[in-house]
């Protein structure tokens, strides 16, 4: 078998495995008088009968993690030492505005919480729902649009500094 066999049929053990949770795509959704959403039916699925709902890990936004992805999150900050008054005020800020137990109902509708609504999207009522990996991804539209265009001004820098970084094996 010469190298280009090996690339083409990768034995299990060369084989990277894959995620359980892979969210991707991006749809522009709108929140209703009442505070819900529509969650895209390309999600619902691999969220699960139940799922958490919180803010992004860099407070940027709301997510939807399935709960085996929640958890790990949780195994994470706990880890942390609970001493420092900086792990204690962000931990604590993750955990008041994380809402376990979540579901959509009968036409996929999820109901925001008004302090994390407020806390994330302010008076936002157009929205970018996308995946972010291994959870979806809910933020105001206009920052969602404005990432994009600071991405594309910067995508140059972006790719070649990534050329530069190594793997870390960690995902």
């Amino acid at each position: 078998m010469d190298e280009n066999d090996a690339r083409e049929n990768p034995t299990a053990q060369d084989a990277m495995p894959r995620a359980k949770f892979e969210f991707f795509g991006s749809y522009s959704h709108s929140i209703d008088a009442k505070g819900r959403i529509i969650i895209p039916n390309a999600y619902r699925g691999m969220l699960g009968d139940s799922f958490t709902l919180g803010p992004t890990r860099d407070f940027n936004g709301i997510a939807l993690y399935p709960d085996e992805v929640f958890d790990k999150i949780l195994d994470e900050l706990n880890a942390m030492n609970q001493r420092k008054p900086l792990v204690q005020s962000y931990t604590m800020q993750f955990y008041k505005l994380s809402y376990r137990s979540m579901q959509p109902d009968i036409q996929g509708r999820l109901l925001l919480p008004p302090k994390l609504r407020q806390r994330m999207l302010a008076d936002a009522k157009d929205l970018e729902i996308s995946g972010g990996y291994n959870h979806v991804r809910i933020v105001d539209m206009e920052k969602a649009d404005a990432a994009d265009t600071e991405f594309m001004d910067r995508k140059d820098e972006i790719l070649e500094e990534m050329g530069n970084l190594e793997p870390d094996g960690n995902q």
